[in-house]
């Protein structure tokens, strides 16, 4: 176990036992051996995220023609008087 995590787990206020379980279960994570599964229901796919994304970009597109409109219909309200 790496001390630095374990020890800032203890002055952290965790008892070695929790601390090195803690210390465990993340090392097992990061190395994909994950022994629990998990429920993975609530995880964003690619496709998912796709989608999201040409979401924003087709809001932000409208929002802009919008600011656009409103620039151009002040700049003639300006200039008639």
């Amino acid at each position: 176990m790496a001390a630095t995590p374990f020890d800032t787990l203890k002055n952290a206020g965790f008892t070695d036992k929790q601390a090195d379980a803690i210390v465990f279960a993340i090392q097992t994570s990061i190395k994909g051996k994950l022994l629990i599964k998990s429920d993975l229901t609530g995880v964003a796919t690619k496709s998912a995220i796709s989608e999201l994304r040409a979401d924003m970009y087709r809001a932000l597109w409208i929002q802009g023609a919008g600011l656009v409109m409103i620039m151009v219909a002040l700049f003639t309200l300006f200039r008639a008087f």
